[in-house]
C-alpha cells in the first residue's frame, strides 16, 4: 500500500486537490481519512529521513568535488596564462626576422631617450610610498599609468581606487592616501611580472562598465577605467607590454645559444688550449650566465606550480635549493631581479600558509604542516603567532561545546579538563615544532597567561555566584589547582598566575563565609539557656563526638557523660563545627597574599562567640551559670583555639602569631566569672 501511495503522489501533474477530493469520496468516514494522512506522514517521515541520510553519506563527497572544482579554477588560470604566453611568443618569433635590416635602428635608443625613461620611473618614488626596489631594476622604465577603481570579483562592488603604473617588464598597482601630506600620493600594494599575468577584457554588463580582469594565479582582481577610451588604452598597452617583454626575452635566448655556441667552437678550434690546466685557467663564471642555467630559469614557473598542487614541501625545498645557488653568484643587477622575481613567489607561498593556518581545525598536530613550512622559510615569527591564534580559536569552540548540566562542580571538572588538556597538548607540540626557535617560547608563555585570563573568567561566573558556598568553592579551587600542576609537565608553571587572577574572587568567597556563621552565632545567641547538651540517645551522642574527633577534637570523648550527655551547650558544639569546617575549607583556598584574611576571619568567629559568653557573664539571671559559661568559653579559648593554631602550621608551615591574642580575650572573660570554676 506504501508503495501505491509512492507512486500516486509521484506521478508528473499530481494536483494535490483533485487527490484529496477523490480520497474524501470514497471514505466511509472520519476513520478512513485519519488512517490516510496518517499514512501519507509516515511516507512523508521516511521520505525526508532517507533524503537526510543520502545528504549525510555524500556529504564528504559534496567537500571533496568543492576542493576539486577550486584546484580545477586555479589550473584552468594557470592553463590560460600558459597558453597567453605561447601565443605571445608565436606571434613575436613569426613577426621577428634575423634578416631585417630595417627594424635595427629602432631597437637603439638615444642616450635623450634613455635619460627621459629614467626621469620617468624615478617620479615614482616622489609620488609612491614604499616602491624603492621597484626602480633599483636596471633596465625598467615606465610605460603608461592611471588612476582605476578596483571591484570586488563576485559582488562587483567597489573596493577602493588605486593607481596603477605600468612597466616594460611588470605592473605596480597603489592604493590611494587619503590624509597624504607633501608629494606622496600613493602607497605601494603589490607588483606583478608581465611574465605571469593574463588580461581579460569583461564585457559591459550593469555595474560593470568599462572594466577588465588581471589573472595573477591564484588570485584575481577587477579593475573599472573612467571611460571606454582609458579602458581600450589599458588594454593595448598591456597587451603591447606583454608582447614587448616576450620578444625581448626570445631576442635574449637567441642570443645567449648563439654566445655558447661560439664559445664552443673556438675552445675546440684553439691549438693553444692547456688541457691539463683547464680547471685552473677558466675565468669565473659571470652572474648573467649562472642565471641562464635551465633550472634557475624554470624555477619561478615550478614554484607556482607547487603552490598550485598544494605541493608546499616541494616549493620550500626549491626555494631552498635556489638560494644556495644564488649565494655564489656575484652580485649584479641581473641577480637582484632575478630574486625580486622568487621574493614574489615566497610572499606569495607565505600567504597561503598564513591562510591555510587560520582556516584550520583540528588538533595541534593538524597545524604542523604549515608551521614547519614557515619556519623554513624564515618566518617563525609569523607561524608561531598563526599556530597561538589557531590554538586560541580550538580552545574557544572547545569550551563552548561544553553544556551545563548537573551540579557546579561536574561542569567545573569539565571545564579544567578540556581547558588544561588543551594546554597541555599545545605545549607539547609547540615544544617540537618550535625547538630551534627559543626566541619564540616567551611568546607562547604569554599567550598560556592570557588563555588562562579567559578560562578564569568563565571558572569565576559560575563558581563565584551568591548560591555556591563556601565548600564548593574551595572543592573547585583546589580541583583547578591540581589540573593547572599538570602543566609543569612541559615546565610551564602558570599557579601564581591562577592564585593572582582569584585571589580576589577568593577573598570575597572568604568574607562571605565568615558572614554567614557569625550571622548564625548572633541569631542563635538570643536563644541560648546554657545548658549541657542532651542527645537524647546514646548512638546520638556516639555520633556528634565521632563527627568532633575527625575535625581534630580527639579529646572530645571526655566532654561525654552519661552516655547522652555533653558538657557543652548545643549551640556551642555546632559553632565549633562550622569554624573547623570553615577553617579546613579556607586553608584549601590559602594563598600567601591572604594569610591575613585567613587568620582575621577565623578570629572574628571566635571573637563573636566570646561576646556571646561576655554577654552572658554580665546577665544577672546566668549567675548561677558562670561555672558552666566558663567551661564551654575554656573549650573554645584552650581546646579548640590549639586545634586551630596547630592545623594551620601543618597546612602553611609557620605559625600565627595573631592566635596569640586570643588569650587576652579568654583572661577577660574568666575576670567576669562571680563564682569559682566547678566540674558540673
Amino acid at each position: 500500500m506504501a508503495e501505491g501511495l509512492k507512486r500516486t503522489l509521484g506521478k508528473p501533474g499530481f494536483d494535490p486537490e483533485d487527490y484529496a477530493r477523490e480520497i474524501a469520496q470514497k471514505s466511509d468516514g472520519d476513520r478512513d481519512l485519519l488512517e490516510h494522512r496518517q499514512r501519507v506522514q509516515n511516507l512523508q517521515d521516511d521520505t525526508s529521513l532517507a533524503l537526510k541520510k543520502n545528504v549525510y553519506q555524500n556529504y564528504m563527497q559534496f567537500i571533496e568535488t568543492a576542493k576539486e572544482i577550486s584546484y580545477v579554477e586555479s589550473e584552468m588560470y594557470q592553463l590560460s596564462h600558459i597558453l597567453t604566453d605561447q601565443k605571445t611568443i608565436m606571434n613575436s618569433m613569426m613577426q621577428m626576422s634575423i634578416t631585417d635590416k630595417e627594424e635595427a635602428p629602432k631597437e637603439k635608443e638615444t642616450p635623450k631617450e634613455k635619460e627621459d625613461k629614467k626621469k620617468n620611473l624615478s617620479t615614482l618614488l616622489e609620488k609612491v610610498e614604499g616602491c624603492s626596489h621597484v626602480t633599483e631594476v636596471p633596465g625598467r622604465y615606465l610605460v603608461h599609468s592611471g588612476g582605476l577603481v578596483e571591484l570586488d570579483p563576485d559582488s562587483h562592488t567597489q573596493i577602493q581606487r588605486v593607481h596603477t603604473f605600468l612597466m616594460n617588464d611588470s605592473l605596480m598597482v597603489a592604493s590611494w592616501i587619503a590624509s597624504r601630506r607633501g608629494p606622496v600620493h600613493y602607497k605601494f600594494q603589490a607588483l606583478y611580472e608581465l611574465d605571469s599575468l593574463a588580461v581579460v577584457n569583461i564585457r559591459d554588463a550593469g555595474p560593470m562598465k568599462n572594466s577588465f580582469k588581471v589573472l595573477m594565479f591564484p588570485d584575481c582582481r577587477v579593475f573599472q577605467a573612467e571611460s571606454p577610451k582609458a579602458k581600450r588604452e589599458w588594454l593595448d598597452s598591456l597587451d603591447q607590454a606583454k608582447k614587448s617583454k616576450a620578444a625581448a626575452d626570445s631576442q635574449k635566448k637567441e642570443a645567449q645559444v648563439k654566445d655558447d655556441s661560439a664559445g664552443d667552437s673556438f675552445d675546440r678550434s684553439n691549438p693553444f688550449a692547456d688541457n691539463d690546466e683547464e680547471d685552473q685557467d677558466l675565468p669565473l663564471q659571470s652572474a648573467e650566465e649562472m642565471l641562464r642555467v635551465d633550472w634557475i630559469q624554470e624555477l619561478p614557473e615550478d614554484l607556482d606550480v607547487c603552490i598550485a598542487q598544494r605541493d608546499f614541501e616541494g616549493a620550500v625545498d626549491l626555494i631552498d635549493k635556489c638560494n644556495e645557488y644564488l649565494e655564489e653568484v656575484p652580485q649584479s643587477p641581473a641577480l637582484k631581479e632575478y630574486r625580486a622575481r622568487v621574493d614574489q613567489r615566497i610572499k606569495h607561498l607565505t600567504e597561503v600558509l598564513q591562510h591555510e593556518l587560520q582556516g584550520l581545525q583540528g588538533g595541534p598536530k593538524a597545524a604542523r604542516r604549515a608551521v614547519l613550512q614557515l619556519i623554513k622559510l624564515g618566518k617563525s615569527t609569523q607561524a608561531c603567532d598563526l599556530f597561538l591564534r589557531n590554538r586560541t580559536m580550538a580552545i574557544k569552540r572547545s569550551l563552548r561545546q561544553l553544556k551545563m548540566e548537573g551540579s557546579t562542580t561536574l561542569y567545573v571538572n569539565k571545564l579544567c579538563y578540556v581547558f588544561f588538556t588543551t594546554m597541555l597538548e599545545v605545549g607539547r607540540e609547540f615544544q617540537k615544532d618550535f625547538s630551534s626557535n627559543n626566541g619564540c617560547c616567551s611568546a607562547f608563555v604569554v599567550w598560556a597567561k592570557l588563555e588562562l585570563e579567559t578560562f578564569v573568567g568563565m571558572f569565576a561566573r559560575q563558581v563565584f555566584s551568591s548560591k555556591t558556598s563556601l565548600s564548593m568553592v574551595a572543592e573547585c579551587v583546589e580541583m583547578a589547582q591540581q589540573y593547572c600542576d599538570k602543566l609543569c609537565e612541559i615546565g610551564l608553571d602558570l599557579t601564581f598566575a591562577l592564585h593572582s587572577l582569584l585571589v580576589k574572587d577568593v577573598r570575597r568567597a572568604m568574607h562571605d563565609g565568615r558572614d554567614q556563621i557569625v550571622e548564625a552565632i548572633r541569631h542563635r545567641s538570643m536563644e541560648e539557656k546554657w545548658r549541657a547538651y542532651n542527645l537524647q540517645t546514646p548512638q546520638a551522642c556516639r555520633t556528634v563526638v565521632k563527627e568532633m574527633e575527625d575535625l581534630g577534637l580527639s579529646n572530645f570523648k571526655s566532654l561525654m557523660y552519661d552516655d547522652c550527655w555533653i558538657k557543652l551547650t548545643p549551640n556551642m558544639v555546632n559553632y565549633t563545627k562550622q569554624l573547623l569546617q570553615f577553617l579546613d575549607q579556607c586553608l584549601k583556598l590559602y594563598q600567601p597574599e591572604l594569610h591575613m584574611v585567613l587568620v582575621e576571619n577565623v578570629m572574628m568567629i571566635i571573637r563573636c562567640v566570646g561576646k556571646q559568653m561576655e554577654t552572658a557573664l554580665t546577665a544577672k539571671e546566668y549567675t548561677k551559670n558562670h561555672p558552666f559559661i566558663l567551661r564551654n568559653s575554656s573549650f573554645v579559648f584552650e581546646t579548640v583555639v590549639q586545634r586551630i593554631e596547630r592545623r594551620f602550621q601543618e597546612h602553611v608551615g609557620k605559625p600565627a602569631k595573631q592566635f596569640q591574642e586570643l588569650k587576652t580575650d579568654y583572661a577577660k572573660l574568666r575576670s567576669l566569672a562571680r563564682t569559682p570554676t566547678t566540674e558540673l
